[in-house]
């Protein structure tokens, strides 16, 4: 059984399909990459994934998570799922951390949820704390986790941000263009560490960006959407080397432009 299976799936609001007949599936350690254009339903079948879409915009078709099936399941029924079979790593660190709580005692919520599924004792969520700091390579993670998130770097946030996704010690990791905010050199280093921390760890990874280059970097298979519908799908290197499909081929052409325009300059 695959660790994610998605059948079918269509994402609506107001009667018009935002994502439409999108299946594909995740088997435990796989990398996948979810790659277009803004607007193409890539962050929207994140939600879908992890149970997260508003009232508004309702899913149909079959989404299976670690043998639960998501579409129409029960709040509580959801909630066991988070953290455990798939965690997120959001755009913005900024905007998904809380600006008026201390880092620390945002990682302790998840950190005390897995205690708790695992008859620990939560007098050692303190150290746990420092740990996972720690194995985000943080420096000075006692001062981080004392630290409120305006108080620290965009890298060093979206690094926290990683930890929380880590604390619950998830399946499946879905990082939602988790470097689009971070300069460059910033980005490398996240790049590196999420590679590190899926591998080391044996998780699966869902990655989703409109940076080629970046995907290419970190999955092994890839997916294209294009308002919504798949064009093309198969191993990264094959994709986007040889593209089948003549959107693909557009996405990869105005990509090798910018990298070459960046390097005239």
């Amino acid at each position: 059984m695959s660790l994610l299976a998605v059948n079918n799936l269509a994402i609506a609001t107001g009667g018009h399909d935002l994502v439409a007949d999108l299946s594909f599936a995740i088997e435990p350690g796989q990398r996948l990459g979810l790659i277009g254009e803004s607007g193409s339903g890539k962050s929207l079948t994140a939600m879908a994934i992890s149970g997260l879409l508003p009232p508004a915009i309702v899913p149909r078709g079959s989404v299976t998570l670690d043998g639960v099936e998501v579409i129409g399941a029960p709040e509580r029924k959801l909630n066991k799922l988070r953290g455990a079979a798939s965690a997120v790593v959001f755009q913005e660190p900024l905007t998904a951390l809380d600006p008026l709580m201390k880092l620390g005692r945002q990682l302790a919520e998840p950190l005390r949820r897995r205690f708790r599924r695992e008859g620990r004792d939560l007098a050692g969520i303190e150290a746990e704390t420092i740990a996972l700091l720690e194995r985000v390579s943080l420096p000075q993670p006692q001062r981080i986790a004392n630290a409120y998130p305006y108080e620290v770097s965009g890298g060093q946030r979206q690094r926290v941000a990683i930890a929380m996704a880590l604390a619950c010690r998830p399946k499946l990791l879905i990082a939602d263009e988790p470097t689009t905010a971070l300069d460059v050199t910033t980005q490398a280093e996240i790049l590196a560490l999420l590679d590190s921390l899926v591998r080391d760890l044996g998780m699966a990874l869902l990655f989703i960006s409109h940076d080629l280059p970046v995907v290419s970097t970190i999955v092994d298979q890839v997916l294209v959407l294009r308002q919504g519908r798949m064009v093309e799908t198969g191993p990264v290197k094959s994709v986007l080397g040889t593209p089948t499909q003549q959107y693909t081929q557009s996405l990869v052409a105005a990509a090798r432009a910018f990298d070459t325009a960046l390097g005239a300059r």
